[in-house]
């Protein structure tokens, strides 16, 4: 069955906005995208669902979150922990007190919650970190592609064996629905230097898809350079990982990393705030793909990525909205409207939804399917309807506005509607 949809405004994501733009939908999969006029010509008969003022635009992709996080707001006003953290460590001290008495249904049921909200953001793929595996059955029948990064930290060799081996058993499985597995050593100051080696080693044995949190904090950076600070004073107590306290490597976040081995392009790094221009030349070289989190970075007081210099050495760049546990929304329109405000002239309008749509799938090894509407790419798009008139030449500063995910009217997962709203 065809089907051609059509809106005032078709941004494809690899030309110029297209007035009175269309696609043709075949079966779940584009099969030309164009002016109306010439669409009908072509496909005499076919019917046409037309949105009227409405914009035709690419599913987006989050390219970094913890959907398992999701309910992480009722869970702590359930247990008194209302206060806003002091800092960095303080909050993760705070993640650990919340998460300490739940059960193994809150994880599946926040993680689904998750699901559905990003469906209704216009998200069409993730990149997920999971750490309680057996909520991944949620995924089953979704329709959101991207990758599940199975999260495994740890010092205590006993303690790595075991999760080791309960990684590899459900490393098996390949899928969870349309997502594929892969591996997460969580980030330097949580993984001993022996194990995140040999995940990495894995991962490219393997050929799997990979993630890893680096330099999101000073004391990220300390801890690495100097086996001191907050994380060694305040988080390992509480824990019980005192004896476990790595030496100093005494060097960068990134350089660490490369001698572990984690330096290939298939190892999705996380918001690099604290990164210097030698590390960004490092991860440029190895052709790596960093997802910023920008009001996950305002929120718990790391500072502001440095954008500019990343673009300037040619890094992938994509979005995430982090978890839940350290942001408002999962909704990588709004990550983009916070973004635009807060980065300033590091970032300019068209970069910022490059990033959300083509930058994001690239990240994700997802480039064939998703982020931009072109023949023989997924039928997957969302329809905006502006409050207010916008006309060509105020798009793209209207796509990184705030207001956006209140105006998704629908959003189709290789051609299917997932939300009401159709008119003909």
């Amino acid at each position: 069955m065809q089907i051609i949809y059509t809106a005032k405004y078709l941004l494809s994501g690899d030309a110029p906005p297209l007035e009175k733009g269309a696609l043709l939908d075949s079966g779940g999969q584009i099969s030309a995208v164009g002016p109306l006029a010439e669409l009908k010509r072509r496909n005499p008969g076919v019917r046409v669902i037309d949105y009227g003022d409405g914009l035709i635009v690419p599913v987006l992709v989050n390219a970094h979150t913890h959907l398992e996080l999701t309910d992480y707001p009722a869970w702590a006003e359930q247990v008194g922990e209302t206060e806003e953290p002091k800092d960095f460590v303080d909050w993760i001290l705070r993640l650990i007190r919340v998460k300490r008495p739940l059960s193994k249904q809150s994880f599946h049921d926040s993680l689904a919650n998750g699901i559905v909200q990003s469906i209704a953001a216009g998200t069409g793929a993730i990149g997920d970190i999971l750490s309680h595996y057996p909520s991944r059955t949620a995924y089953q029948g979704v329709p959101l592609l991207g990758t599940i990064y199975l999260e495994s930290l740890g010092q205590d060799p006993g303690v790595i064996q075991r999760v080791k081996q309960g990684l590899k058993t459900v490393l098996r499985e390949q899928q969870v629905g349309s997502l594929d597995l892969g591996v997460s050593p969580h980030s330097p100051y949580s993984i001993s230097g022996n194990y995140m080696a040999s995940l990495y080693k894995l991962a490219k044995d393997e050929n799997l898809f990979c993630c890893t949190h680096l330099a999101e904090s000073p004391e990220e950076v300390e801890f690495i350079e100097k086996s001191r600070g907050a994380l060694i004073s305040k988080l390992y107590p509480m824990i019980g990982w005192e004896s476990l306290i790595p030496r100093a490597a005494g060097c960068n976040p990134t350089e660490y990393l490369a001698g572990k081995g984690g330096l290939f392009p298939k190892n999705l790094l996380v918001h690099g705030v604290q990164l210097s221009d030698a590390e960004i030349g490092l991860i440029a070289k190895n052709r790596m793909s960093l997802a910023l989190c920008p009001r996950s970075n305002a929120r718990l007081k790391v500072g502001k990525p440095p954008v500019a210099a990343l673009r300037k050495a040619g890094v992938h760049l994509a979005l995430g909205t982090d978890s839940l546990a350290s942001n408002d929304s999962l909704s990588i329109w709004d990550e983009m409207a916070f973004a635009q405000r807060w980065l300033g002239d590091q970032v300019d309008a068209p970069s910022l939804f490059q990033m959300a749509t083509q930058g994001g799938a690239a990240a994700l090894g997802l480039e064939k399917q998703i982020g931009s509407l072109a023949e023989g790419k997924h039928s997957s798009f969302q329809v905006l309807q502006p409050k207010e008139p916008v006309t060509i030449e105020e798009l793209a500063d209207y796509l990184v506005a705030p207001g956006r995910t209140a105006e998704i009217v629908q959003v189709f997962h290789q051609g299917r509607a997932l939300r009401s709203g159709l008119h003909s």
